[in-house]
């Protein structure tokens, strides 16, 4: 039997099927690279957020409401009902009162600083019933799976990006942040990588792509299994605790594809593997996430609803074109080679996880066909050409 060639645990250059202590030691190296990468992205995000977007809110813009606590139902939001600056003392005392400040106002304190406190309070408080009101919509969907739910809408900006993170909940920041960092990484794993290989045809493009994103999977698996565990959240997504089987289930899953393409990489049809990369990773999911990042910006829909639609057109297409319509060629293909290549046991395996991913992909489409209406009638609606209810 001819002896493996002896090369550097971490050689990326060479195409061929590795040993265990190579493949541990590539995919740990990726592993720590991710955790590192991961945590400088949101930190980096973190302090961009409140260097710029955390200035006080203006007293002329901000508003409380009358009912205590605020109507929070389905759907867009309910806009606090007395502006700041019309508000009468013992409005403004029974909110801050409602919201734990018993003191005010505190007559030490000069009138305009006691309204920005007041105008904190009331930012501080939109963005609690906004993120309450997601959560709820989030376990609604995925776990109890409840029909003709209204999509949670985010509350128009009072003084857009400037206060942005003032108006934004605990929780919802970290979802901002960690799909900040899962699209940094879908860029590089899905579509730089990729179109890097796919280019130069050069094998470490790809080699360093595989291995990254087994990486990486393994890492955000690893830490949905702590979550469960410790019972926090200290998954990479930030999701409510309702996703996290579908992320375990997907994160597997897609583990299984990439460890497959390593381990049959010299026979392995590597542009097909990079379009698969492209269609699943590059572009659909990047999209996806970057909507998330918009609906929860002053870019959403009730701040730029023509901005925000045209992102929802741009992932739904993507979405259909690449997840629908080209998905069928590229399941056909796989399975086909798995098939000619390895036989009927292998071919299976894929075909199971395709179908899985199937599954995924259909609840993409359906949920982006459905944002996508809903932001469409909200503009016409907005316009009063339609009395449409929120979807």
């Amino acid at each position: 039997m001819a002896n493996r060639p002896t090369t550097s645990a971490f050689d990326f250059t060479a195409s061929r099927s590795p040993s265990i202590d190579e493949f541990a030691s590539k995919v740990g190296l990726m592993l720590i690279t991710w955790a590192c990468l991961l945590a400088f992205v949101k930190k980096i995000c973190q302090a961009v957020a409140r260097r710029f977007c955390s200035y006080p809110v203006p007293i002329s813009t901000a508003s409380i409401p009358s009912k205590l606590p605020h109507p929070n139902p389905q759907g867009s939001a309910v806009p606090f009902d007395i502006p700041l600056m019309q508000a009468t003392d013992d409005q403004i005392g029974a909110f801050m009162k409602f919201r734990g400040n018993t003191t005010w106002p505190d007559e030490k304190v000069h009138r305009d600083i006691a309204l920005r406190q007041v105008a904190q309070a009331a930012a501080e408080y939109k963005g609690l019933l906004y993120e309450e009101r997601t959560m709820k919509w989030i376990d609604d969907h995925f776990r109890l799976r409840l029909p003709k739910l209204k999509y949670p809408y985010v509350d128009r900006h009072w003084n857009g990006w400037s206060s942005f993170w003032i108006e934004t909940g605990e929780h919802i920041r970290n979802m901002f942040l960690s799909s900040a960092a899962v699209l940094f990484e879908h860029c590089i794993n899905g579509l730089f990588l990729p179109v890097g290989y796919l280019v130069t045809h050069n094998d470490i493009y790809l080699n360093v792509c595989l291995y990254s994103e087994v990486g990486y999977m393994t890492y955000a698996t690893i830490l949905i299994f702590l979550s469960y565990v410790y019972n926090k959240d200290v998954t990479v997504e930030q999701m409510h605790r309702s996703v996290w089987p579908l992320l375990l289930g997907h994160h597997i899953s897609s583990l299984i594809l990439c460890i497959g393409c390593i381990y049959y990489i010299e026979a392995a049809p590597k542009d097909l593997i990079c379009y698969v990369l492209l269609a699943l990773l590059g572009l659909t999911s990047s999209l996806h996430y970057l909507g998330q990042i918009l609906d929860f910006s002053p870019f959403a829909q009730a701040n730029k609803p023509w901005l925000r639609m045209s992102a929802h057109i741009m992932c739904l297409s993507s979405q259909i074109a690449f997840r629908m319509i080209y998905w069928i060629k590229i399941v056909s293909m796989t399975v086909t080679h798995c098939l000619n290549e390895h036989g009927s046991q292998l071919a299976t395996i894929v075909l199971t996880i395709f179908l899985l991913f199937t599954v995924f992909n259909a609840d993409f489409i359906r949920f982006h066909y459905k944002a996508t209406m809903g932001c469409w009638l909200k503009i016409q609606k907005g316009k009063g050409l339609t009395k449409t209810k929120d979807l």
